[in-house]
C-alpha cells in the first residue's frame, strides 16, 4: 500500500472522530493540558527530539515532559480529538509534520490551536518567510509558527543537460519543448512526477489553481475551471502521452530505476529532494544535480513555487499558567538562528535560512550552489495555497481523476471536472462552504 492510501486513511480516521462528537472544549483553563501533571507538555518527532531535550536542559526550573510522536498523517488530529472527548491529556506544544493539519486543530470542533498573534510579536512573525505562515493563518488569524518549508525548484541532472546539448528551461513552454524532445531522443527519459501531492502541489501549485484557496476555517474557494489550471493540464497533455512526465511517486522505491538508469533529466520537486531523494534514494552520483528556479507560467515574470511538506508548532488552548512557557519553547525552535540553521531542511525563518544555506552552499554533491535558486523558490512561493481540513482527499482524489487520466491516456482538462466534483465534496464533509 503505498503512503498517500496509509495517509489518506490515518486522516479520515480523525475526521470521523470529530464527526462522530469528540469535538473540542474551545479553551479553557487547561486543567487537564500537561497530562494533568502541571507540567509542560511537548510533542514532537524524532527529528525535533534533540532540540526539545536542548531546551529542556537550559530550562532546569521548566517541569517539562517530551513525548516523541510519529510523522504519520493524522497521528496528532486523533489523538487530540481523544484528549477533547476525555476533556485531558492535551500536550501544550505539538509539533506537526503535516502542516495542513493547522486547519483541522484551529477549527470550532476541535479548539486546540490557540491564536498566537497576541503572544508572538508581530515583528517576530515578520521574520518568518513572505508566504510562509499563510497555512497557518485563517480568517486573519496566526494558528502556528513554522518549522521549515518545502518551495519547489526545477531541479536538473547538469551532466545529462550538457551532454545531450539541452539549456534549462526558463518557461513552462520551453520545459515542454525540452521533455518532449528529451522523449523522442532518449527513450525512457522523464522531466517530471504527477502523483499525489507531487502533481497537485508542484505544477498545480505553482500554477495557483484554486485547488485549496482557504478563505477562513470555514469557507475554502475552489475553481479549476479557470485558467491557471487548464493551463497545467495542457501542459502535462503531451508529455505524458510521450512518456516523459511518470505517475509513480517518487517516494516509492520504484522511482529509484530512472535515477540509476540516468533517466531525470529534470524533476520539479520540494527542496528537500536535493539531500534527502536524490542520492540516498534514487542513486544519482555526486556531482550531477543542479537547482534552478520553477519555470515562469504564461503571461507572468516571476517564476512562482509550489510547497511540498515542511513542519509547523502548535500552542494549545489549554496550556492555561502554562502558555507563556509553551510559546517560548515554541519561538524558540522555530526562530533560533544557531539552532535552524543545523536542521535537515529549510528553515522558514528568514534569518535561519540564510544561515542553513552556507554550508549547504559548499556541499560537494551538488554540480552547483543550489541555494539563489532554493532561496529565490522561498521567496516566492504562491498565494492561495491554504491548509485544508481535506488534505488526503485532495490528494486521493487527484490520484483518482488527473493520474487515472493520465494512464488510460484520457482528456487531462475533462479529468478536471471530475476533480473539481471531488475536491467540493471532500471540503463540504470536512465542515466547508465552498465559494
Amino acid at each position: 500500500m503505498k503512503r498517500w492510501r496509509v495517509a489518506s486513511l490515518a486522516a479520515a480516521a480523525a475526521l470521523t472522530l470529530v464527526l462522530a462528537g469528540c469535538g473540542g472544549t474551545g479553551g479553557g483553563a487547561g486543567g487537564g493540558s500537561g497530562g494533568g501533571k502541571g507540567e509542560l507538555l511537548v510533542w514532537v518527532d524524532n527529528t525535533r527530539m534533540p532540540a526539545a531535550q536542548q531546551y529542556k536542559k537550559a530550562h532546569p526550573d521548566l517541569k517539562m515532559r517530551i513525548v516523541t510522536i510519529p510523522p504519520d498523517a493524522g497521528y496528532v488530529p486523533t489523538k487530540i480529538s481523544l484528549a477533547n472527548h476525555t476533556k485531558s491529556g492535551w500536550p501544550d506544544v505539538a509539533f506537526l509534520a503535516n502542516p495542513a493539519e493547522a486547519a483541522t486543530l484551529a477549527s470550532e470542533k476541535f479548539g486546540y490551536a490557540a491564536s498566537l498573534d497576541d503572544l508572538v510579536p508581530k515583528s517576530v512573525r515578520d521574520g518568518f518567510t513572505p508566504g510562509s505562515l499563510d497555512t497557518c493563518t485563517f480568517g486573519g488569524k496566526t494558528y502556528c509558527l513554522r518549522n521549515d518549508i518545502a518551495p519547489t525548484v526545477l531541479w536538473y541532472d547538469a551532466t545529462l543537460m550538457k551532454r545531450y546539448g539541452y539549456q534549462v528551461p526558463k518557461t513552462w513552454a520551453e520545459y515542454q519543448q525540452t521533455g518532449l524532445k528529451a522523449a523522442q531522443e532518449h527513450p525512457g527519459t522523464i522531466v517530471g512526477a504527477v502523483n499525489g501531492k507531487y502533481g497537485a502541489g508542484i505544477y498545480f501549485g505553482s500554477s495557483g489553481c484554486a485547488t485549496r484557496d482557504t478563505l477562513s476555517l470555514t469557507e475554502v474557494h475552489i475553481d479549476l475551471g479557470q485558467a491557471n489550471c487548464t493551463r497545467v493540464a495542457d501542459l502535462l497533455q503531451p508529455l505524458a502521452r510521450k512518456k516523459a512526465v511518470t505517475t509513480v511517486v517518487p517516494i516509492d522505491p520504484g522511482f529509484a530505476k530512472f535515477g540509476k538508469g540516468d533517466k531525470i533529466l529534470m524533476l520539479p520537486a520540494p527542496a528537500w529532494f536535493g539531500d534527502f531523494m536524490f542520492a540516498p534514494a534514487f542513486k544519482v552520483p555526486k556531482g550531477r544535480i543542479a537547482a534552478a528556479p520553477m519555470p515562469t507560467w504564461p503571461g507572468e515574470s516571476k517564476p512562482y513555487a509550489g510547497q511540498v511538506g515542511g513542519g509547523a508548532f502548535l500552542v494549545s488552548a489549554h496550556a492555561g499558567g502554562r502558555t507563556k512557557e509553551a510559546v517560548d519553547l515554541v519561538r524558540w525552535m522555530a526562530t533560533d538562528i544557531d539552532l535552524q540553521a543545523k536542521q535537515p531542511t529549510y528553515p522558514a525563518f528568514t534569518a535561519a535560512a540564510t544561515k542553513w544555506g552556507e554550508a549547504k552552499s559548499k556541499d560537494p554533491y551538488y554540480a552547483s550552489d543550489p541555494m539563489p535558486a532554493l532561496t529565490a523558490a522561498a521567496n516566492a512561493l504562491r498565494p492561495g495555497f491554504g491548509a485544508v481540513r481535506f488534505e488526503a482527499d485532495w490528494q486521493s482524489s487527484f490520484n483518482d481523476t488527473l493520474v487515472k487520466a493520465i494512464d488510460s491516456g484520457g482528456n487531462l482538462r475533462s479529468a478536471l471536472a471530475s476533480w473539481q466534483d471531488k475536491l467540493e465534496a471532500a471540503a463540504r464533509t470536512s465542515g466547508y462552504t465552498v465559494g
